[in-house]
């Protein structure tokens, strides 16, 4: 239908159905950008006669997603709530390890930037990124490789 090519060179997937091609391409892929990604994508099949021949693609970008802002909290009580969140989401829950990074401030601002570090890969810790957290804190000696 649309002669798209295969990149290692065997022969395209011919969709005997329009129904094919949307159920197993079009609506999947058009469904995982919207979900993974701030652009919105939407598609329409354009007729010549009685059969398709053409795909048209809307593209717009979503606004991104907003915390919610508690407003009922100081700043130092939604740092402390926050600091938690990041902790809670790496695993640690141990409640005397979490009350010692929480009492002092030095280790949160340490916690928040290995966050900011890990999200934006300038750091990489994809088996024991809590582990790695603790090291950087100073509260486990890093592992000894066998």
């Amino acid at each position: 239908m649309l002669k798209l090519k295969d990149p290692k060179g065997r022969e395209p997937e011919q969709f005997q159905r329009i129904s094919d091609l949307k159920a197993k391409v079009l609506d999947i892929a058009v469904r995982q950008i919207n979900e993974n990604t701030e652009l919105k994508i939407g598609y329409t099949l354009l007729k010549q006669g009685r059969s398709f021949n053409a795909v048209r693609f809307y593209v717009t970008k979503q606004q991104p997603k907003q915390l919610p802002i508690p407003f009922d909290e100081s700043p130092e009580q939604a740092k402390l709530l926050m600091a938690r969140r990041h902790l809670e989401s790496l695993g640690i829950k141990d409640q005397k390890l979490v009350a010692q990074i929480i009492g002092d401030e030095g280790l949160v601002n340490e916690l928040f930037k290995f966050m900011y570090r890990l999200k934006t890969d300038k750091i990489k810790a994809n088996k024991n990124p809590a582990g790695l957290l603790l090291t950087v804190l100073g509260l486990k000696s890093p592992a000894k490789n066998a």
